[in-house]
Order: C-alpha cells, then structure tokens, then sequence
C-alpha cells in the first residue's frame, strides 16, 4: 500500500513538474508576442524620423515591423497580392520593404530653334535639353503643346544596426535581438525619403 502511496505522489509531482513548465512556455511566448505587438504598435504610430546629414543630404529613420505571412496579407494586401505577380513563395519570403520618394528640383535651360523636315514640309520647333547628375528633360514644343521624355535616377544608401539583448538586462550580450534600425540616406540632394516601411516575415 505504503509503495503505492509513494508511486501515486511521485506522479503527482511529475505532473506538476510538466505542467508548470508547459505554463512557463506558454507565458513566454506570450510575453514575445506581447512584446512584438507593442513594437508594431510603436512603429504604426510613429513617423518617419527625418534629418539631414552633414553634407546636407535627406535621410529617414524608421523601425522594422515583424508580421507573420498572414497577418502580411490582411495588413499589406495590395502589396501582398503584387509579389504573388512575382511567383515567390510565401515560406520563401523574408522580408519586404516598400520606399516612398518625392523629388523637388528647379529647371533652368536654353531654348533652341530645331527645324524638322517632315513629308516634305519644313517645320520648325523650339526645344530644350536638360541633363545633370539626377535628371535628364528634352523635348520641344509645336503649336504650343510640349512633347519630350524625362528621366530620374535615384541613389539610396541603407543601413541596418541591430542592437541586441543583455544578459539580466546590463550583463553581457546575447544572441535575442532588442532592437533593430535602419537609416536611408538619398544620394540626390534633392530627393527627400517621405516613406519607407521594412516588413520581416516571421516563419
């Protein structure tokens, strides 16, 4: 009887060993999931930090959302439903980042007299070209309507820091990470980052 007893309280405490670490697993992932809700949240709600660096060029700061495929395809479904055009699969996709540009510049240029020839008649034409680093504009203007073709070039510079965990929050590092950053920096001076979102495809 007395053996019993003991096989039945042995159990008993096994079970109560499982269960609590069951629980333990459970809060934790809870916890990282809280954590990771109130990140997104602070990201959504933030903007996008603005600065110029010292040679005067637009640069942004924004976090890194953590989305799992799901929630990627209700929160960002147009986005969602343009890299399916691509083929990917979703276990293949890691990361997406979507960057919203607006360039402000001054045009100043020479206009010229063109004389075409055209099924025999002789038209003429005044037109302008405009070339730089950033920017190339030509076209001319007949009965007072412009026709030509532009181009834009843009340059970014993107850098990621991560900043990690420390061990009982002061120790040294571990390999979670607390924090992750990116800086983009627009090689145009006259383009400015107005938005920029990286989205990590959690598995």
């Amino acid at each position: 009887m007395k053996k019993y007893v003991i096989i039945a309280v042995i159990a008993l405490i096994v079970a109560a060993v499982v269960t609590i670490i069951i629980q333990q697993n459970r809060i934790s992932n809870l916890r990282k999931e809280r954590d990771k809700y109130r990140e997104n949240t602070e990201i959504l709600l933030g903007q996008v930090e603005q600065y110029e660096t010292k040679d005067s060029l637009y640069a942004a700061t924004v976090g890194v959302l953590r989305l799992k495929i799901e929630e990627y395809e209700k929160y960002r479904s147009a986005d969602a439903k343009l890299i399916e055009t691509l083929k990917i699969k979703n276990r293949e996709l890691q990361q997406v980042t979507t960057t919203q540009l607006q360039t402000i510049d001054s045009i100043r240029a020479t206009v010229r007299d063109s004389v075409y020839t055209y099924n025999n008649d002789t038209v003429e034409l005044q037109c302008i070209d405009v070339h730089n680093q950033w920017f190339d504009l030509q076209g001319c203007i007949y009965n007072d309507e412009f026709s030509g073709k532009y181009e834009s070039r843009e340059s970014l510079l993107i850098a990621i820091t991560v900043q990690y965990k420390r061990f009982l929050g002061f120790l040294w590092k571990t390999n979670k990470i607390k924090n992750r950053k990116v800086d983009i920096i627009s090689r145009n001076p006259n383009t400015k980052i107005v938005g920029f979102e990286i989205v990590e495809i959690e598995k």
